[in-house]
């Protein structure tokens, strides 16, 4: 009831306002309050507990804050300066991503551009736990199923390796800037506007689908889906037994007990598997990031 009271008497622009500068920061410590404790114990009394991933984890997080990347690494990006320019044609801020341009939504302010792109930086740092593979060269001739592309640097930074690339981004507002991202390689990226799941209806598609008419060998599949990795990949096995020479980069972290899951499906598909070095941070807890297949 106060809430809505609140928003009724004040303008959201006033909210905002508030919300950035302090009461974001209440909200955050209360809903993260255990697991901010639980950081500086281990983080003091690390020198107590053995040197594994967790507690390397929760000690730096102790020290420097929560993070979705709790390594050492990420302390090099921290006073990182990012040129934004503005595409007044597109009317789209964009950065300069080893000399290509990487677009960014209408709706971005310079300062959400820095942030959002320090991030993709250590994202797929090679030190990084959510680092989709060991070496670009791995896409070489391959077809990339970019699935869950968002802004598409996966995709960029492997665009002169790949034969193909398949986009799958279901969010609007990632339309205009991927389009405009990769304008010069029209040739040979696709874009598919649909959810990847374990049934095709509606906005909904299976790689199994998609794929019917198409080679299903030399794939690479990358899959960061919010969460929704373990359908995507069910409605994938048929592609995933009869395909030769498939990788699979697949996030592990979005949903409690994933890298069991699906360590163990991809193992019955008949893959190797491998996890990335290092943990992740998400939704209250720690977790392996990324698993690596191949047939």
């Amino acid at each position: 009831m106060l809430a809505t009271l609140y928003r009724k008497l004040f303008p959201y622009t006033f909210r905002k306002t508030i919300y950035d500068f302090f009461l974001g920061q209440v909200i955050f410590f209360f809903r993260h309050f255990n697991v901010i404790a639980k950081s500086k114990v281990s983080y003091v009394l690390g020198f107590l507990r053995p040197k594994n991933e967790i507690n390397k984890a929760f000690s730096f997080m102790g020290k420097h804050g929560l993070t979705s990347y709790p390594h050492e690494y990420t302390l090099e990006y921290k006073n990182l300066d990012t040129n934004v320019e503005l595409d007044k044609e597109q009317n789209l801020l964009f950065v300069n991503h080893n000399d290509r341009r990487l677009y960014f939504p209408e709706f971005y302010s310079i300062e959400k551009v820095k942030k959002d792109y320090r991030a993709l930086l250590i994202e797929q740092d090679i030190r990084s736990a959510h680092r989709y593979v060991r070496s670009y060269n791995e896409l070489q001739n391959k077809t990339l199923l970019d699935i869950g592309g968002a802004e598409g640097i996966f995709s960029l930074d492997t665009i002169d390796l790949t034969k193909r690339v398949i986009i799958f981004e279901c969010l609007e507002h990632w339309q205009k800037p991927l389009k405009a991202t990769f304008a010069k390689w029209a040739a040979k990226v696709t874009f598919v506007n649909k959810y990847v799941g374990d049934k095709t209806s509606g906005d909904i598609v299976t790689i199994d689908d998609f794929l019917a008419e198409e080679e299903k060998d030399n794939l690479f599949i990358k899959m960061d889906i919010e969460g929704a990795e373990r359908m995507a990949l069910e409605g994938a096995k048929q592609t995933l037994t009869m395909g030769k020479n498939i990788q699979l980069a697949v996030c592990t972290y979005h949903r409690k007990g994933d890298p069991e899951y699906l360590e163990s499906l991809m193992k019955s598909l008949g893959y190797s598997t491998e996890f990335t070095e290092g943990l992740m941070y998400w939704n209250k807890r720690v977790s392996k990031g990324v698993i690596r297949c191949k047939n």
